[in-house]
């Protein structure tokens, strides 16, 4: 309801209205002339939707005083609707009652139109669907429930405005102007409902949660994007903050406590969001804004495997994703629960931040997967003493039995099979750079380079003579 909405925008705006017992169009110089230039809009859209265009033309004249309130003239919002549209609005001085139904000053954002039809449709699209929460609440208004002008100005009052006197303001109105006449013939047969407006369809999203204060900064392009109070285009009335309102700076450091995936409605496009808050406090003011405007840390993965420990006593916990990422992470298990005596890794990251590197794992803890910290791992790898060698070897006849490598298997996490060079046969000359011995299965293993290559390659021993 737009509780004494009417006359809070004439004390405001210095509109004259008069006072609220059904004289406030007295105060305009030229009532006449307003009529005649909104017949046609207010007819038109009245008619459209099965409403009086009389109780539409004195609605207008009563809460815009009759065209003259800086809110008509400036944004052609005839009916003091608050918010923004087609996103224009118009930032003005209003005055609200609290909770304890006392005057106060502030500003507010009111929706700027292009023209007075696009008013009059708005306010025409709001009695015809309602609110969220009852859809039929202006139904009174109706012209197929109104049989009168008159019933349905009275269906107004305690509705659309608090004032008990509403009603009997417009009705007046309407009879000093004879608008009923001038406007209410031209109407069109209410047998026929009136066309509902088509409800407006919100993109979804899918919530990811995070733990613990995760950072990141303002990146240089933030000021790019905006700053809503929810993900874009998800639901209605959202809004926005301006950058200066919160003395942004690129590489301002930010809090993020929720990071969403958006699904546009019409394209399918997926895109990321995060919710911010400039303190790290929790309470503070939190916002949403488009993944460009934020800088993280860089993460670089590694595929590979390892067997690892896990040093219990290190303390922490294991995450979902490495903390403090671009996916953000949300805590899973006290680090203190992992008392297997071996796990596999099968991911490795490298997270750079503010200069300093960090290692982080990924593990497979009973059926699922999580990210541990490298403080908290001790990897298992094969020992390995190296000796410097050189010379060459050939090819012997089982080389093809045996594969090569990058390092010798089980010494490094990113270990990874190589092919042999094609043309590599019996008897084909390697020139050897470095051996290694094996100490676990007591194994000896030559790095060579093939002629013309710079590539190295792990083979065991018995692959050469």
């Amino acid at each position: 309801m737009r509780s004494k909405r009417w006359l809070l925008a004439a004390l405001l705006l210095g509109s004259a209205l008069g006072s609220v017992s059904g004289t406030a169009h007295a105060a305009t110089t030229n009532p006449q002339g307003f009529i005649s230039d909104l017949k046609s809009p207010v007819t038109s859209v009245a008619n459209q939707y099965k409403l009086y265009p009389s109780v539409m033309m004195s609605q207008a004249a009563l809460e815009s005083a009759w065209g003259t309130s800086l809110l008509t003239t400036q944004a052609n919002n005839y009916f003091g609707v608050k918010g923004s549209y087609k996103g224009q609005s118009v930032s003005m001085a209003t005055t609200e009652y609290d909770a304890n139904g006392q005057l106060y000053h502030t500003n507010a954002n009111f929706r700027k139109y292009p023209n007075a039809k696009a008013s009059m449709t708005d306010n025409a699209t709001l009695l015809r669907g309602g609110t969220s929460y009852n859809p039929k609440i202006y139904s009174g208004t109706w012209r197929e429930n109104a049989k009168t002008y008159v019933s349905a100005a009275n269906a107004l009052t305690g509705v659309y405005a608090t004032a008990p006197t509403y009603g009997s303001t417009l009705i007046s109105i309407i009879k000093t102007y004879k608008l009923d006449s001038l406007l209410d013939g031209s109407a069109p047969d209410v047998a026929t409902p009136a066309p509902k407006p088509k409800p407006k369809v919100y993109s979804k999203a899918k919530y990811y949660g995070t733990s613990g204060n995760q950072t990141a900064t303002l990146s240089k392009a933030y000021a790019s994007v905006r700053l809503y109070n929810h993900v874009k285009d998800t639901r209605a009335n959202i809004t926005k903050t301006a950058w200066s309102k919160v003395k942004a700076a690129k590489g301002k450091k930010v809090y993020l406590d929720m990071r969403a995936v958006r699904t546009a409605t019409k394209s399918g496009n997926k895109t990321t969001w995060y919710r911010i808050r400039f303190a790290k406090s929790k309470s503070s003011q939190r916002y949403w804004v488009y993944t460009s405007a934020i800088a993280f840390p860089k993460v670089t993965y590694t595929d590979g495997k390892a067997t690892l420990k896990v040093i219990t006593k290190a303390g922490g916990s294991t995450y979902n994703h490495v903390y403090n990422s671009p996916y953000l992470a949300e805590e899973q298990e006290p680090i203190k629960k992992l008392t297997a005596k071996a796990y596999t890794a099968d991911s490795e990251a490298v997270k750079t931040q503010d200069g300093v590197k960090s290692t982080w794992y990924r593990i497979k803890v009973g059926k699922k997967k999580t990210w541990i910290a490298g403080t908290a791992a001790q990897l298992q790898y094969a020992q390995v003493f190296y000796t410097a060698a050189s010379g060459k070897k050939t090819l012997s006849s089982k080389f093809n039995k045996y594969k090569v490598y990058n390092h010798v298997t089980t010494t490094h996490f990113n270990q990874q099979t190589l092919k042999w060079p094609k043309g590599s046969k019996k008897g084909t000359k390697v020139t050897v750079n470095l051996c290694g011995f094996k100490a676990s299965n007591k194994s000896t293993w030559y790095r060579i380079r093939f002629s013309g290559s710079k590539t190295n390659y792990w083979v065991d021993a018995r692959a050469l003579s």
